[in-house]
């Protein structure tokens, strides 16, 4: 059975280091959205929004997911914080596979971002302000877990 992970959560949650580290163990490719997407504009996603905004980056966002869909049996992807909340992306990857939300504490996502400035929207809002506004899909995903122990036994 080929696997699709899909990790999704806040910016900072954990998403790529648990991603690496779950493709590694389970023998698959890992795919980080948000580098995808950079390596094909050849931009920072912080410049996109700058130039562009932020709906132009939601199209790119749902166009790279469906390419690594069209491309890849199997994968670890790490999501962008905010991938599960558009158009229909969240249906796209229950469909194709399974979510796990990171529901990481927001005490320790602050501390990881303390010096991080490359994240476009912790520029206008708070942590907590994107959780409230993103946990209606954040609690759709099938699993919801803390820490790496708990994402290794899903599988």
């Amino acid at each position: 059975m080929k696997k699709r992970v899909f990790l999704i959560g806040l910016p900072g949650a954990g998403k790529t280091t648990m991603g690496l580290d779950l493709a590694v163990d389970l023998g698959i490719q890992f795919v980080d959205l948000d580098q995808d997407i950079e390596k094909a504009c050849k931009q920072t996603i912080s410049e996109i929004f700058e130039e562009k905004g932020e709906a132009h980056f939601r199209q790119l966002e749902k166009l790279h997911l469906e390419k690594v869909l069209d491309e890849l049996d199997e994968f670890v992807m790490a999501t962008g914080g905010g991938t599960p909340c558009f158009f229909n992306n969240l249906e796209t990857m229950k469909k194709a596979g399974i979510t796990v939300f990171i529901n990481t504490p927001i005490d320790q996502i602050q501390k990881r971002l303390e010096k991080d400035t490359t994240r476009p929207l912790m520029k206008s809002t708070t942590l907590q302000e994107l959780l409230s506004e993103r946990k209606e899909w954040y609690s759709q995903a099938d699993h919801t877990i803390q820490k790496y122990k708990e994402l290794i036994k899903l599988f």
